[in-house]
């Protein structure tokens, strides 16, 4: 697999993520798998989308700060080894709330990509460069536990959010978590068992050059408000 998805869908590829990857002699881009026990963020966090709609009038439906539609990651240019990738964004259903997520290397494979659930969740602020910044993440999968995406916008209460800075995930040494003796399969993980822990590790990585950005491509089409769920129906096939 292409190294986006080792980058922004740990969770689909984790035979391939343990591993720092370098990028020159200069400097080393990780994106070690962070993982939790439970997932941190539940729908008591506000700032969680999508989530169901707050309106007495509407009697069901989901909303989102965080359009959905195409997403293309475009790699940091210092990055000689960092390749463009795409993600599909779509809303679960209209009475339970969460983003399915596919991920490929072209656009065109998108609907045969490999699939996850996940949420999206402002975490807290940071500074950069004398300006305010938001920091975000994407937290995928519910059990056991979720895997989570650092990222990073500047501070913007207004509108669709359409692009996002993503950050690195250089694990403080004290949270690797790994073992010798299994061949080459990889058992390495970054464990963040708490939300002051991931702010911490998000604020930190706001200082290091990022990965790249991911942003909303436009599209031939409105996406659906709501699609099939692959997990089940593949289940059922």
């Amino acid at each position: 697999m292409k190294r986006l998805i080792r980058l922004l869908c740990a969770p689909l590829a984790l035979a391939s993520i343990g591993a720092p990857v370098a990028a020159n002699a200069e400097y080393e881009w990780e994106a070690e798998q962070v993982h939790s026990d439970l997932p941190l963020y539940t729908f008591d966090w506000e700032e969680l989308w999508p989530r169901s709609l707050d309106d007495p009038d509407i009697i069901a439906g989901c909303g989102s700060r965080v359009g959905f539609g195409d997403w293309r990651f475009t790699p940091n240019p210092d990055d000689e080894y960092g390749e463009t990738s795409w993600y599909r964004i779509r809303n679960y259903g209209t009475f339970h709330c969460a983003a399915n997520l596919f991920v490929s290397d072209a656009r065109e494979d998108l609907d045969e990509g490999e699939f996850s659930r996940g949420l999206f969740v402002k975490i807290g602020r940071s500074r950069r460069g004398g300006k305010p910044w938001e920091l975000w993440v994407l937290q995928v999968g519910f059990l056991p536990g979720s895997d989570y995406i650092l990222l990073a916008r500047e501070e913007n209460d207004e509108g669709l959010i359409e692009e996002f800075t993503v950050l690195q995930r250089r694990c403080p040494r004290s949270k690797i978590r790994e073992v010798d003796g299994m061949d080459i399969w990889l058992t390495r993980y970054c464990s963040i068992n708490s939300r002051t822990e991931l702010l911490s590790l998000a604020k930190r990585m706001l200082s290091e050059p990022a990965l790249g950005t991911i942003a909303r491509a436009e599209n031939e089409e409105e996406p659906d408000t709501e699609v099939p769920d692959p997990s089940i129906s593949k289940k059922s096939a």
